[in-house]
C-alpha cells in the first residue's frame, strides 16, 4: 500500500508540473467511431534533436472491419471490437542541424511515413485490451521530411536553413507488425493501475517493450466500449523498459540498399527506460490530449530525449 501511495503521489506532481503529454489510438477511452489528429515535437519540451516531428491523422469506423488486412489482426474473445486507419510521418535528425558533413557517431536524418490499419479489442468485464496493427509505407526521402523541415525553417523570420539532409536514411520499404496487451492490476471509480506489454516486428522496427500505466481523475472506465459524453478528466502517467532488436531509422531499413550513413549495432543500446506523462479533457464529443515523453539514450554516445504531443479527437 506504501509503494501504491508513493506511485500516485509521483503522478499527480508531474502531471501538475508537465508542460505537454502522449497520446495514441490506444489511448482513447471508448467510442468506435471517431476522427482524430495528433501531433509531437521536440520543441515542445526545449529540443531539437533526434526524433524531432511526429503527425497523424487517425480515423475509425465499424465499416473498416470488412477492409482485408483486419483478418490479419487477430481480437480478444468476447469483446467489444473499434477498427481504424491511421496515417503517419515521422523525422529523425542528429544533435546537429548546422552541418553539411557527416556527424559520425551521431543519429543519421531519417522519415518515414506509413498507413497503418489496427484493431482494438476491449473487454470490460475482465478489464484488458488487445490493439494489434499492421503498417506499410517507406521509409527515406518520400516521407519528405527535408523538405517539410526546411519549409518550416524559411517561415520563422531569421531561422537558419537545416544542413545535411543529403546523408538521410536511404529509401526501403516500411512494414511492421505490433501486437500491445494491456491488463488491469486495480481499478477503482478514479483510478486504473494497468500493465502493458507490446511486440513488434517489421523492417524499420523490431523491439519488445513492458511497462505500467497509471491512469486518475474523473473518467468512465479505462476498457469501455463506448464514449460518454459526460464531462472527464482524468490524467496518465507510463513508465516501461524496451529490448531494442533493430531500429531502422539508425541502421537503415531491412532488405533495402545501404543508405549513405548509418550506426551500427555496437553503437546502439538495447534496453531502453521511458516515461510519459499528460492530461486528456473530454466532454460531449471532443476530447484534448497534452502530454509529454522521454527516454534514455537509444545511442551509447547519445544523450537522454524528450518530445511533447498535442491531439485532438472528435467522436461522431
Amino acid at each position: 500500500m506504501k509503494r501504491l501511495t508513493f506511485y500516485v503521489f509521483i503522478f499527480i506532481c508531474l502531471t501538475f508540473t508537465a508542460s505537454a503529454q502522449l497520446g495514441s489510438p490506444a489511448n482513447i477511452i471508448g467510442g468506435e467511431k471517431y476522427a482524430g489528429i495528433y501531433y509531437e515535437n521536440d520543441f515542445l519540451t526545449g529540443t531539437d534533436i533526434y526524433y524531432t516531428q511526429g503527425i497523424q491523422v487517425d480515423f475509425a469506423s465499424p465499416f473498416l472491419k470488412y477492409s482485408p488486412i483486419m483478418w490479419l489482426l487477430p481480437k480478444l474473445k468476447h469483446s467489444s471490437v473499434k477498427y481504424g486507419l491511421s496515417a503517419d510521418q515521422d523525422c529523425f535528425t542528429p544533435t546537429s542541424i548546422r552541418s553539411s558533413a557527416i556527424l559520425y557517431g551521431d543519429e543519421p536524418f531519417a522519415g518515414y511515413f506509413y498507413l497503418g490499419h489496427y484493431k482494438t479489442s476491449t473487454d470490460d468485464e475482465k478489464k484488458q485490451m488487445l490493439t494489434a496493427e499492421l503498417d506499410a509505407g517507406e521509409i527515406g526521402p518520400c516521407a519528405v521530411c527535408e523538405e517539410e523541415q526546411k519549409a518550416i525553417h524559411r517561415a520563422v523570420p531569421g531561422n537558419y536553413q537545416p544542413q545535411g539532409w543529403q546523408y538521410q536514411i536511404g529509401s526501403g520499404l516500411l512494414i511492421d507488425y505490433s501486437l500491445q496487451y494491456e491488463k488491469a492490476m486495480y481499478h477503482d471509480t478514479a483510478i486504473y493501475i494497468d500493465a502493458f506489454g507490446r511486440l513488434t516486428a517489421g523492417t524499420v522496427y523490431d523491439n519488445a517493450l513492458a511497462g505500467f500505466a497509471i491512469h486518475l481523475g474523473k473518467m468512465q472506465s479505462f476498457f469501455s466500449a463506448n464514449h460518454s459524453s459526460a464531462f472527464q478528466l482524468y490524467g496518465n502517467f507510463k513508465i516501461w523498459v524496451e529490448g531494442v532488436g533493430y531500429n531502422g531509422t539508425m541502421q537503415g531499413a531491412l532488405f533495402a540498399p545501404a543508405s549513405v550513413y548509418t550506426l551500427s549495432s555496437k553503437e546502439l543500446n538495447f534496453i531502453v527506460f521511458g516515461d510519459s506523462y499528460g492530461i486528456c479533457l473530454s466532454y460531449h464529443k471532443i476530447l484534448v490530449e497534452y502530454s509529454a515523453t522521454r527516454i534514455t539514450n537509444e545511442i551509447i554516445a547519445g544523450v537522454n530525449h524528450g518530445w511533447g504531443h498535442i491531439g485532438i479527437t472528435v467522436f461522431f
